[in-house]
């Protein structure tokens, strides 16, 4: 019932009701005077059907209003509820608890139906120097920038969150190494060609990003867990190397460094 308000609006849902609640009025005075009619009691059809029609007609529209508002409210409250709990405020991607429910649940998907997947981990690189430098305020435009890259960036299978801080992560399902890092490269050129302005100074920042690949057959091998701690090592070698840069973590535990052009 509540989806059905929603989707007619409160205007719409006030005359519906009004219209059924005129109805009903009419139906039921109809019947009434069919009833007493038939024990021989004669009454004026025509006043009781006006009475009957101008009743709901004056009652219900404001009481209905009233009632529609308060509902359309709890509605909006428990949609802003549910938002806070699944997306970061400040750069729309999943929160960390969010990014990690959806994780797991493709983690399990490919599994089932035996895709791989890759898993990045995303570092903003001296984030606390920009921070220093600009301000907190600028900071998160920083933050609040590279969500709207990550947004773009992202295909619409794919999985965007903040871990923490100025870390962040994706999860690409159906995606082999070199695709991920393609999808890296893309990151980071988007990246490269985005200034923010700061009185009249212009702030650029980039990303060192960690890269795990599971194949179909490592599947029953790994746990998203373990994907992740490999990407965020990657990603610790893509600093040290560094930054600015992607790492591709290696079976071996020997990373190949792709520094980013």
């Amino acid at each position: 019932m509540r989806q059905i308000i929603v989707k007619l609006g409160r205007v719409q849902t006030v005359i519906a009701i009004t219209a059924l609640s005129s109805l009903a009025s009419v139906l039921i005075t109809l019947f009434l005077i069919s009833g007493f009619s038939q024990i021989g009691i004669n009454l004026d059809v025509f006043s009781h059907i006006m009475i009957a029609l101008l009743v709901p007609l004056l009652l219900a529209p404001p009481i209905s209003w009233e009632i529609i508002g308060l509902l359309l409210k709890v509605d909006q409250l428990e949609v802003e509820m549910r938002k806070a709990a699944t997306f970061d405020a400040l750069t729309g991607l999943f929160n960390r608890q969010a990014f990690l429910e959806q994780a797991h649940y493709v983690f399990h998907l490919a599994a089932r139906e035996a895709f791989g997947f890759s898993v990045l981990v995303v570092d903003l690189d001296h984030f606390k120097s920009i921070n220093d430098q600009f301000g907190h305020a600028h900071g998160d435009r920083v933050l609040e920038t590279y969500g709207r890259i990550a947004s773009h960036v992202a295909r619409r299978s794919d999985l965007a969150g903040r871990l923490g801080g100025e870390e962040f992560a994706f999860l690409l399902p159906n995606t082999s190494a070199e695709q991920a890092w393609n999808f890296s490269e893309r990151l980071h050129e988007t990246i490269r060609n985005t200034v923010i302005e700061h009185d009249g100074d212009a702030i650029h920042f980039t990303i060192s990003i960690g890269i795990a690949t599971v194949t179909r057959e490592e599947l029953n091998s790994k746990d998203l867990e373990k994907v992740l701690s490999l990407a965020d090592q990657a990603m610790y070698q893509a600093k040290q190397q560094g930054r600015n840069q992607s790492v591709i973590f290696a079976n071996s535990y020997a990373v190949e460094i792709l520094v980013a052009s």
